[in-house]
This record gives structure tokens, C-alpha cells and sequence, in this order.
């Protein structure tokens, strides 16, 4: 896969943008500049301790953003939102939102999400995308049942690559949409798991909140759960 710098930088504005064919991970690599991409990754990183499958074919981008006018805890959804619409506008694939940072398609994780704050006022959103990584990828790593590729075509990349930064700024200057974010999340209208004050419990998930957090009926009372994995369980009585 070939990205065009130039043409990225020309439409997005911004000027110091690194594209590599490889790196550990492009969290480590980005240093100073406003955009770091590359097309595969040896140690992607994902939640917590978790790492990311990273083989080539994707596309893996940290994006600095700066002077945040959203609610921090917001930034994750919202850029969430900004994935979705950038595949459904530039490839017409219709996607769904797992919530807090996952981008699915067809029931399996395409999009990964990690936002990071290194400093105060500063934010690293880091999106692992399995654009056009070959399915048999999938195969060999074990994780055909849980995930899956975009299979969009190398030759939109760069014209991609740009409707997604600049969706990502723009999305860092409006007001989180949270209706339309749990209209897309597979959690709501659906039992979860997830550990509370170190248990797991389990609840149903009735919305996704103005500030980001999901709220979780339990019995006759709601949780509201800002952080943490939620899975979705699937034959729930």
C-alpha cells in the first residue's frame, strides 16, 4: 500500500505527517509530529495490557490533538463516530460501534481505538484499522471468528486516510452525539458483563450517556460504567 504524503498534507492542513512501511508501534514513533502511519505494526498496542493484531495491509495511525474543546471523556466515542462515518462516506460500508472503542463490521472488530493523554491538554487517538489486510491474516493469528477486514481497495487509502483526520478534528469541536452513537452500539438493548469495584457483574445496557459513559440497569438501579471492557453476552437468559 502506497500513501500519498503530499496529497494528505494538502488537504488536511496539516504539515508534519510520517508515513513507514513498519514500526514496533507508531504510538512510540510518533515524537513530534502532528500524524504517524504506517501499514503494519510489530507491537500494536490495545487496551490495557492487551495487544493489537497489526499485520500489513492495515492502516495504524496516532493523531496529536491539541487544545481539546470536548469533554475528555467523550474523545474516544466521538472519534468512534468519526470511523464509522469515514468508512460508510469514502467505501459505503455500513459498520457498528462496540462500546467504548471497538468499530465492528458484520459482527466482527475491523477498527480499534486508543486514546492516550501524555500531557495536560495534549491527546494521542491511536486507530488501528484493518483496511485491506488480506482474511487469510485472520486465519493464521486464530482470530477469524472475532475479526475481520474492511477489503477496501489500496488505491483509496490516501483520499481515506484524509477524510478520517479531517473528521477527527472536526469531531474535537462538536458536542458529542450520543444518540446517534447508542443508535450504532451493539451493547444497548443488551445484557453485558463487566467488573464493578472488582466484580463481575451483569446488567442491561439501556444508553449510551452525554458524557461517553454507558449506563447499565442492574435490578432496580443504573450504573454508569465510564471505563473497562463490556462484553455482550450472546444467549443471556
Amino acid at each position: 500500500m502506497i500513501l500519498n504524503e503530499k496529497f494528505i498534507k494538502q488537504h488536511t492542513g496539516l504539515k508534519n505527517i510520517r508515513i513507514v512501511e513498519s514500526c514496533v508501534s507508531t504510538f512510540d514513533e510518533i515524537g513530534k509530529n502532528d500524524v504517524i502511519i504506517a501499514m503494519r505494526q510489530s507491537l500494536g498496542r490495545g487496551r490495557g495490557d492487551h495487544s493489537f493484531f497489526c499485520p500489513y495491509g492495515g492502516i495504524y495511525m496516532v493523531m496529536r490533538v491539541q487544545g481539546l474543546y470536548i469533554d475528555a471523556h467523550t474523545l474516544t466515542p466521538a472519534v468512534g463516530l468519526a470511523v464509522h462515518d469515514t468508512i460508510f462516506t469514502m467505501l459505503g460500508l455500513r459498520t457498528q460501534l462496540k462500546w467504548v472503542n471497538d468499530v465492528m463490521l458484520d459482527g466482527k472488530k475491523t477498527v480499534g481505538i486508543l486514546c492516550k493523554s501524555p500531557r495536560k491538554a495534549e491527546y494521542l487517538v491511536g486507530i488501528g484499522i484493518n483496511y485491506s489486510t488480506a482474511p487469510d491474516e485472520f486465519e493464521r493469528a486464530g482470530l477469524a471468528e472475532v475479526a475481520t477486514t474492511l477489503g477496501a481497495p489500496e488505491s483509496r487509502a490516501s483520499a481515506f486516510v484524509t477524510g478520517l483526520i479531517n473528521r477527527i478534528k472536526r469531531a474535537t469541536l462538536a458536542t458529542f452525539d450520543n444518540v446517534r452513537y447508542g443508535a450504532l452500539c451493539i451493547n444497548i438493548g443488551k445484557t453485558v458483563e463487566f467488573t464493578h469495584n472488582g466484580t463481575r457483574v451483569k446488567g442491561f445496557a439501556e444508553q449510551v450517556a452525554p458524557d461517553g459513559s454507558l449506563i447499565v440497569r442492574i435490578g432496580n438501579a443504573t450504573i454508569s460504567v465510564d471505563a473497562g471492557e463490556v462484553s455482550v453476552l450472546r444467549n443471556a437468559e
